[in-house]
């Protein structure tokens, strides 16, 4: 196993705000990725040059856009919590060889003590992580990359009752390698009525919020809205148009882990691993709202900015004023990458005069995506 880095301090790197934050400080709400993450490399295209605004979420998509090594990659999130787990998987990362952090996170079974391997590099972290961490120590032991609340509730609600019955099925899509034999396989075994009825019926707003506790989770979604339609659109989009094989999400919703080492989340994979990690010191963590973090800045200074699916979980006037700011922090040419799930955000016509849509990327994402439940939004600043 490799050695530990003597000396990496998280500094002035990482800022936490001393404003007191909607989350208590207990469990992590995402541990893992729930996204396709090229689907943002393709639409930021960033060039070296490039600083990057990201939200933190579970830490996949800040890692993940390393690869394409951005000058300068600025990781916000309110809650703390989720940039406590972005330290530790960035020190885990650069004291571990790909196989071993496989391993560390519980991708994989660990040859090691994972305990004894966080101490080596617990004092990089900060104090208030070093503190969050000491908490949860039978996470780490156990391979946290499973363990979010989000995730738990995939793999205990969604993933039991929805996806798991069909998980023999599911195994067998996974060995297929085209997709005419999936998509007949699909409809021939896998979409019943009953399926359909299932995923129709219990996948409810309601549900969704009691499950998850997130004191965020207002997608200000009308309540006739059917989720349950939604997802089965897309799942049924998905069978029919990528390879089960090839998508993380998929085979973790069904199978309660991740089944294909050559199909993880973009950053777990061995062939981006190095380059990922010898950009990590391009990474600075903020635990703030967004928009009060942009507010502090004088100059424009982003490129580009990848906001996940902030859109859906906030009301539309903070959205819009999210967005404000971060035209006005924008350089020319800039680019922003938003998800949409239920809450179907645009942007105000008064903003919308300082983008581009870029039509052609929007549609590419619809369909190329593999985590099936997004649809996708890309802007492109106008020139001054």
């Amino acid at each position: 196993m490799a050695t530990a880095i003597k000396e990496k301090p998280a500094s002035k790197r990482i800022i936490y705000s001393e404003q007191d934050s909607i989350y208590k400080k207990d469990w992590i709400l995402y541990t893992t990725s729930d996204e396709d993450s090229y689907s943002e490399l393709k639409a930021l295209r960033m060039y070296p040059s490039d600083t990057v605004l990201v939200i933190t979420g579970s830490g996949c998509r800040s890692l993940a856009l390393l690869v394409d090594e951005p000058k300068r990659l600025i990781s916000v999130d309110a809650n703390p919590t989720q940039n406590y787990l972005l330290e530790l998987k960035i020190e885990a990362m650069r004291l571990l060889q790909h196989d071993e952090y496989l391993q560390f996170l519980g991708v994989k079974p660990a040859t090691f003590s994972r305990l004894d391997l966080y101490r080596e590099f617990e004092p990089n972290l900060t104090p208030q992580a070093q503190a969050y961490w000491n908490r949860y120590l039978d996470k780490i032991k156990e391979g946290l990359i499973y363990l979010g609340k989000h995730e738990q509730f995939y793999k205990k609600y969604i993933g039991s009752l929805l996806f798991r019955p069909k998980k023999k099925q599911f195994l067998h899509m996974l060995s297929l390698t085209s997709l005419e034999e999936q998509r007949a396989y699909f409809h021939k075994h896998f979409n019943t009525r009953l399926w359909r009825w299932s995923i129709e019926n219990l996948c409810r707003q309601t549900i969704f919020k009691w499950a998850l506790g997130d004191p965020s989770y207002d997608n200000q979604v009308s309540q006739q809205q059917s989720v349950g339609n939604y997802i089965l659109q897309r799942l049924t989009h998905t069978f029919e148009n990528h390879l089960v094989r090839d998508n993380h999400f998929l085979t973790f919703l069904y199978c309660g882990e991740y089944m294909n080492e050559e199909a993880l989340p973009v950053y777990l994979q061995k062939r981006h691993y190095e380059t990922i990690k010898k950009n990590l010191d391009k990474v600075e963590i903020v635990t703030d709202l967004i928009d009060q973090y942009l507010a502090r800045e004088k100059e424009p200074f982003i490129d580009k900015v990848s906001l996940s699916d902030i859109s859906g979980w906030i009301p539309n006037e903070t959205f819009q004023k999210i967005l404000t700011e971060i035209t006005q922090k924008m350089r020319k040419n800039g680019i922003i990458c938003y998800r949409n799930f239920l809450a179907k955000r645009s942007v105000d016509p008064g903003l919308l005069n300082y983008y581009e849509r870029d039509v052609e990327m929007i549609e590419r994402l619809n369909h190329e995506d593999l985590a099936f439940a997004f649809t996708f939004e890309v802007l492109k600043k106008r020139g001054e």
